[in-house]
């Protein structure tokens, strides 16, 4: 029938974009120098995991003390893409970050603190602009897409599950270099980058 042509026709349309996206895609890695204490990432640096207890790991002034998160090691310019798997873990939060903001003290997860993220908080999703935006999802995604353009400053997110968008962030005050952010305070859960290369 004419309504399932048009569904069909809908969802071609969402995987042909974030199709697209996927010639952009990034081998990255967490960087451990800014990771949290009580985040653990293995050997390979694609995996993520929220201890119960702090680590002994060497103070620096690139490690975040008081938000539980990390940064991508790679600083980025121009248009790049990568997935997460969000696994268990029903508080995190993911996007982009200038690579020059604050490490130390309670942070505000806010484009004008140089944040661009999508959150999930239990049972919502939130972009974290200001104020918050409550972000309506069809299929609960098992893996987020973050599509970075520094040329059009936009980062976009994407459902793994089911191609579609979920959320853009337009106008982007993008000054200098911006990183992968990824934060999870859920304890004894994991996040993982994806592998979307054939080097990876």
């Amino acid at each position: 029938c004419a309504q399932s042509k048009t569904k069909c026709l809908l969802f071609l349309t969402l995987i042909s974009g974030w199709r697209r996206t996927h010639r952009y895609a990034e081998n990255i890695t967490f960087n451990p120098d800014t990771a949290h204490p009580n985040l653990s990432v293995d050997g390979k640096k694609k995996s993520l995991k929220h201890k119960s207890q702090p680590q002994n790991v060497p103070p620096n002034s690139e490690r975040f003390d008081s938000t539980v998160c990390v940064l991508g090691s790679e600083g980025f310019s121009g248009k790049h893409y990568w997935e997460v798997d969000v696994g268990s873990s029903t508080e995190w939060d993911l996007g982009v970050a200038r690579k020059s903001i604050e490490r130390k003290g309670k942070l505000s997860l806010s484009p004008k603190e140089g944040f661009w993220v999508l959150g999930f908080s239990g049972r919502d999703y939130w972009a974290k602009t200001d104020p918050w935006t409550r972000v309506m999802v069809q299929k609960k995604p098992k893996k987020i897409g973050v599509y970075l353009s520094c040329k059009d400053s936009q980062v976009t997110f994407y459902n793994g599950t089911d191609a579609s968008v979920l959320f853009t962030f337009s106008d982007c005050s993008f000054t200098g270099e911006v990183c992968p952010f990824f934060k999870n305070s859920l304890k004894e859960t994991t996040l993982r980058i994806c592998s979307l290369r054939e080097d990876e």
